[in-house]
């Protein structure tokens, strides 16, 4: 019995860190992504960062139409943005590509006036798979 008793305090720690990471996976992600430019005839992959993971939610068991329903999700709390500049285009063309640089994360609302709240792709798209 004493045995027992010195094998869960010495898990204690190890399973409370495992439960405060499956309540808030929501963390920094190094992505790639994909961008070509027709005008300038180029294509690119950028190495940044995003948010990605999962967030705490509760599914009621009753809706009410009078209350207002959200979930989580993991997005941006902190970020800057960086530009690319395609080299080589014409001189009308767009050449400059900007992008968000997530810096910090959160699981709040997402804000669809601002943000694409839909699901992050994990495929890497390259130049030639059109």
């Amino acid at each position: 019995m004493r045995m027992r008793f010195v094998v869960m305090v010495m898990l204690l720690p190890a399973l409370m860190r495992a439960g405060s990471e499956c309540r808030s996976s929501c963390r920094l992600t190094n992505i790639s992504i994909t961008v070509e430019s027709e005008e300038c005839g180029s294509c690119f992959t950028i190495d940044t960062t995003a948010c990605a993971g999962l967030c705490k939610t509760q599914e009621s068991v009753y809706r009410s139409p009078m209350m207002l329903y959200y979930q989580n999700t993991c997005n941006f709390k902190e970020w800057i943005y960086e530009t690319y500049e395609f080299k080589g285009c014409p001189a009308r063309a767009d050449s400059v590509f900007t992008y968000p640089v997530a810096l910090s994360c959160e699981c709040s609302q997402c804000n669809s006036d601002i943000t694409d709240c839909g699901v992050l792709s994990q495929q890497t798209i390259s130049c030639n798979a059109h």
